[in-house]
């Protein structure tokens, strides 16, 4: 199911190919191809009249049975095509007829299918080719020119491009191979599409994969990181210097990585209008903050029927644009905006090069509406915003398909005296904020001193424990049974012989400072007199060593004795309470112990042997 997730996720790298398109083609492929342009070139004569190129066109065997050309102008030729059933056509042959044509012809291009499938590549570079049109379609071999260095040598010649209700067929291996990888880029053909082009649209493109059975065979997630890595760090940026419309809409699974290209990245300076509308998308419009700053002459941007439901502030950057000359709209109608406020409303008031339309959202008409109300009843706006007077209410159901500024205040199921007092909320929140506050420091308090005295080494004053105050030389003797003695070492010593996190203790273990030539009973005597604490390591094996238990009842006779808490017991791995001795059993019981893996177990540790340091600190 993880894996499958992941593959719902690559919906978005389908999408338009300014940003997106790619496959896998060898050198040789490559070599092969540019060399046979060449040939063709170099061999092969032009033809310049319009018999000579219709002549040559019927010599394509599928593409004139299912197009027809025209001569349109003196050196513009129409091909329409229509593509039935099993039928199809190759944009290769396209390329091959466009070579052996005179170099002041161009080509409109319009393929309507009726079930047909047509095999072109991104991005539909041939040469001569001036405008395409291609409208329920299936494609075929959608993504792999994306890596043909070829292409690039193809004159970019289309002007305009428009794709309606465009199913792409993928392959999982094509997918996966189209993906750029370090030392695999696409194309800058295949990034940027047609860059000469005046117009750019694509409308309710989807994505159908034809053998879904195949996707365990390829990793797409790592190929899929790469490809983001891409994206975000080593995009080019394309030069679209006279592209005046660009669209993508009815894409349901559009992403914001879709748009972000040529929002933040590419430059249109003579970009006029900006289609995102029927996407599905709920914060896009927050990236068009500046929009004026990087559109100029733009004249509209739509992003109606999307699911928008903040609307941010839009500021008016017309006055310092010096290109600036008409008011600029902003669609975001039929979104899911359902609630107003004064300050939105009042920041229109300045508009002066921009108009924004959120008529035909569902607003909620309720008590939050008043202020709203109250401005638009008493404030003269420009112009372009007297729709504001003509806001419809969508809820609640008794004031549907009203009109705003119609409505009473009883029809609000609110009164003057219900209307909120903010400084009395402000301040309620205030003390309720501070009550919790009061509350979880009250519960949490042990918890807090740990981390205080640990990473602040700050301790409170009233902190004081029975004992002596007699100097000793160790914090804390550690009992362990040598099994665990790598733990000890490699783990405990580094964490709490070190500063890192407060004061450094100073422990005694039994195979680095007990004295040699005593018995390993005098040892133990003076290890635990001799430290203000004793750390039972307690584990398995612990429980099966004579001498940890040993160390264990010197230590409790030394905790009774000083009815101190001498003891800190640490728990490593599972360990129950059966067969235990009775006198450990008792005492796990009756004492406080840590587990190691416990939430902040070192500095709980620290804390319970840090008695030396507290009492120091007090004094």
């Amino acid at each position: 199911m993880k894996n499958y997730l992941t593959f719902l996720n690559i919906y978005h790298l389908l999408g338009f190919g300014l940003a997106l398109n790619i496959f896998t083609v060898t050198t040789e492929k490559n070599n092969d191809l540019m060399a046979k342009q060449q040939q063709m070139n170099n061999s092969i004569d032009t033809f310049t009249n319009f018999s000579d190129v219709m002549k040559e066109f019927e010599s394509l065997e599928n593409w004139s049975s299912l197009c027809n050309i025209s001569q349109t102008g003196h050196t513009t030729f129409n091909i329409v095509c229509i593509i039935k059933g099993n039928s199809s056509i190759k944009l290769s042959e396209f390329r091959n007829f466009t070579y052996r044509v005179s170099s002041n012809i161009r080509f409109d291009l319009f393929v309507t299918c009726e079930d047909g499938i047509i095999h072109f590549p991104w991005p539909f570079r041939a040469d001569k080719l001036n405008k395409i049109y291609i409208k329920d379609c299936r494609i075929k071999d959608y993504r792999t020119d994306y890596k043909n260095q070829f292409i690039n040598s193809i004159p970019d010649t289309i002007e305009y491009l428009q794709m309606d209700n465009v199913t792409i067929i993928l392959r999982i291996g094509e997918l996966y191979d189209s993906l750029p990888k370090a030392n695999s880029p696409i194309t800058r053909a295949t990034e940027c599409g047609p860059e000469n082009a005046f117009s750019i649209i694509q409308r309710g493109t989807k994505a159908n994969f034809e053998d879904m059975h195949n996707f365990f065979l390829f990793d797409l997630g790592t190929a899929i990181r790469q490809y983001n890595h891409y994206f975000n760090i080593q995009k080019r940026t394309c030069l679209y210097n006279n592209l005046e419309i660009f669209e993508i809409s009815g894409m349901k699974d559009l992403e914001k990585n879709d748009i972000n290209k040529i929002v933040y990245t590419d430059v249109a300076e003579n970009l006029k209008i900006l289609n995102f509308s029927g996407n599905g998308m709920f914060d896009t419009i927050y990236k068009l903050q500046g929009w004026r700053l990087r559109f100029p002459v733009m004249e509209y941007i739509d992003f109606s029927n999307n699911n928008i439901k903040v609307l941010p502030m839009i500021r008016d950057y017309g006055m310092t644009v010096k290109k600036t000359k008409s008011v600029g709209i902003i669609d975001i109608r039929r979104n899911n905006i359902t609630s107003l406020t004064k300050g939105m409303i009042d920041s229109f008031y300045n508009h002066e090069f921009v108009k924004v339309d959120i008529s035909e959202n569902p607003f909620l008409c309720d008590c939050g509406m008043i202020e709203v109300m109250e401005y638009l009843s008493s404030k003269t706006m420009p112009t372009t915003y007297n729709y504001l007077g003509s806001l419809k209410c969508a809820n609640p159901s008794n004031v549907r398909g009203r009109q705003l500024l119609s409505l009473s205040l009883t029809e609000l199921n609110c009164n003057k005296d219900t209307v909120i007092n903010f400084p009395i909320v402000v301040m309620s929140i205030i003390t309720i904020t501070f009550f919790i506050i009061t509350l979880l420091t009250i519960y949490f308090r042990n918890l807090i001193k740990v981390i205080l005295f640990t990473r602040l080494n700050i301790n409170f004053p009233c902190e004081f424990r029975n004992g002596i105050n007699e100097e000793k030389d160790y914090d804390a003797f550690i009992a362990y049974s040598e099994k665990d003695v790598d733990w000890v070492i490699r783990t405990a010593l580094p964490k709490l012989e070190s500063e890192d996190a407060g004061k450094a203790c100073r422990l005694c273990l039994h195979h680095r400072d007990f004295v040699i030539g005593n018995t390993i009973a005098d040892n133990i005597f003076n290890s635990v007199e001799n430290s203000y604490h004793t750390i039972l390591l307690i584990s398995s094996e612990f429980l099966k060593s004579e001498w940890c238990m040993m160390e264990f009842r010197t230590a409790l006779r030394k905790s009774l004795n000083d009815e101190s808490r001498h003891l800190i017991i640490v728990l490593k791995g599972n360990i129950t309470l059966d067969n235990v001795d009775p006198d450990l059993k008792s005492c796990l019981n009756s004492h406080t112990y840590l587990r190691i893996g416990d939430v902040l177990f070192w500095d709980k540790l620290k804390y319970a042997i840090s008695f030396r340091h507290k009492n120091r600190q007090n004094n």
